[in-house]
């Protein structure tokens, strides 16, 4: 039958996947690397969080235990995805299917992901037949798949190799004694869940310890909760108590305030036959912007970025209504959005965006590491936040490769990925200021980019979005890299400038 074969090649991708980690236990016993310690903790159930547990699985840590707020996603097969509009679709670039790789997890998502070779893409004022399509050969497709599917994968990956995985448990305060992290936690309701997104994670570090609460502890403990943040908050407050550091020392969490404020709705719709199903459709206009990506089987799911006060966000009244606002807005893809699909928008409210943040000057404290969401956040606009906390669980990874005990392996992971952290966020933050600034710091730059790399491609390097989807270039060496271009490009120009000032100067003294 069609489900046995596909139990069976589940099964074989499993043991090729156990025949893959051996040089990675191979290597890790020879060299004589970081013991595992005899427990470790992964507070946060996320995609950073599981495969950070593989990581570790697949490096000889026996006792690997994960906690996470929610309730477990469906089963990766269960009928629920077909339901595009439920899930959240995000796409691993290069960055993160080597990050994979390293890892050891690649292999249990990527057949359930749908491959994205380029883009076609709508500019204001484009009309119906305007949009241009962009084939990127310079680079490998991003792979795109549901969210909540890619944690499914990523646990089911966990359990196949003993971990322990806990779900509906909140991390309420953590603390740390001696040589271990003391977690309080409280069995997690549904009404506690479903405020993920609204608890900050300071707020949950002050509050006091729960009744009825009970305790864990570790010799390890990895951070990954996201946009709660309740480790961070703790490292936050223990810093805060230190008697003496040295200036910049002390761990915070930066905050960026939101100028150019966005909220979204989803918007499923079926493209005709004549679309091309690999490819990333989009369309921006005066109002607002469209971002839509293809689901395994065929439907694609719009990200609709809006105003908080857009007519849509206040409320239409009806189906033909939106019919209308759809129509006016995206002529090219209102007819391809069901009545029903309308009505679902209707009813939906909007969701808000994360806000720019990262923790630092490191991403360790004692016996524990922080990573992912914990420690950049970024408005997910170019793919770049679950990438790069896949490339922090590989770094992780590697200095416990490297290193002779844990605490030089967290020294070392703090000094690869703290200034990737904060780069990231404030790279991606100046693509995002609002006004005038979003001139001056992201478009004026990408038209320089493109004339200057068009004339002289071997002088000056791919505009900043092209440079950051390149997985052998770190961020911070992109803005560099960056930061060199544009001033050889303002000196060319004033250089020009110059030039043409004295012509013209010549030229009217020789009139006279």
């Amino acid at each position: 039958s069609t489900d046995s074969r596909e139990g069976g090649e589940r099964q074989q991708r499993q043991a090729y996947t156990h025949v893959m980690s051996m040089p990675l236990l191979i290597h890790a016993f020879s060299a004589g690397l970081v013991a595992p310690p005899a427990g470790t903790l992964i507070v946060g159930g996320g995609p950073a969080g599981l495969a950070t547990a593989i990581a570790l699985a697949k490096r000889g840590y026996k006792k690997v235990e994960v906690l996470d707020r929610l309730p477990p996603p469906p089963a990766i097969d269960d009928t629920a995805w077909s339901d595009t509009a439920r899930f959240y679709l995000i796409g691993i670039g290069g960055r993160g299917q080597n990050a994979l790789r390293k890892i050891g997890a690649w292999d249990a998502i990527e057949p359930f992901t749908q491959p994205v070779a380029g883009r076609k893409d709508w500019a204001p004022g484009s009309g119906v037949d305007g949009g241009v399509l962009t084939v990127r050969a310079d680079r490998p497709p991003s792979n795109v798949i549901q969210r909540d599917r890619l944690v499914s994968c990523l646990l089911a990956e966990s359990r196949s190799l003993g971990i322990t995985v806990r779900h509906e448990v909140d991390v309420a305060a953590v603390r740390w004694e001696g040589g271990e992290a003391v977690l309080t936690c409280r069995p997690c309701g549904e009404e506690a869940c479903q405020l993920e997104e609204a608890v900050e994670g300071r707020a949950a570090a002050a509050a006091p310890p729960p009744s009825g609460g009970y305790e864990l502890r570790a010799p390890f403990l990895v951070a990954s909760d996201g946009v709660r943040r309740t480790v961070a908050a703790a490292v936050e407050a223990a810093d805060r108590e230190r008697r003496w550091a040295l200036p910049g020392r002390r761990f915070k969490v930066t905050r960026f305030e939101d100028t150019s404020v966005r909220v979204y709705k989803t918007v499923p719709f079926r493209p005709p036959e004549d679309w091309r199903g690999d490819i990333n459709y989009s369309a921006r206009t005066a109002k607002a912007n469209f971002d839509a990506l293809p689901a395994p089987g065929g439907d694609y799911c719009g990200v609709l970025l809006i105003e908080p006060e857009d007519e849509l966000t206040q409320g239409l009244p009806d189906v033909p209504s939106a019919r209308r606002y759809f129509d006016d807005l995206l002529p090219m893809f209102s007819p391809h959005i069901s009545d029903e699909s309308l009505q679902a928008v209707i009813d939906k409210p909007t969701s808000r965006l994360p806000q720019f943040r990262y923790a630092g000057p490191r991403l360790h404290h004692r016996n524990t590491a922080l990573l992912g969401d914990a420690v950049h956040s970024v408005k997910p606009y170019f793919g770049l936040g679950v990438n790069a906390a896949f490339e922090d669980v590989a770094a992780l990874g590697q200095a416990l490769d490297d290193s002779p005990d844990l605490p030089d392996a967290l020294r070392a992971f703090s000094a690869k990925r703290a200034g990737e952290a904060r780069v990231l966020v404030q790279l991606s933050r100046s693509f995002d200021l609002g006004g005038w600034r979003s001139f001056a710091f992201f478009i004026g730059p990408l038209i320089l980019d493109g004339i200057f790399h068009g004339v002289a491609p071997s002088l000056f390097a791919p505009n900043t979005l092209a440079m950051l989807q390149k997985p052998h270039l770190s961020f911070a060496r992109v803005r560099w890299r960056k930061r060199l271009d544009r001033t050889i490009q303002l000196a060319v120009l004033a250089a020009a400038a110059t030039a043409a000032g004295r012509l013209a100067a010549v030229a009217l003294g020789a009139a006279v």
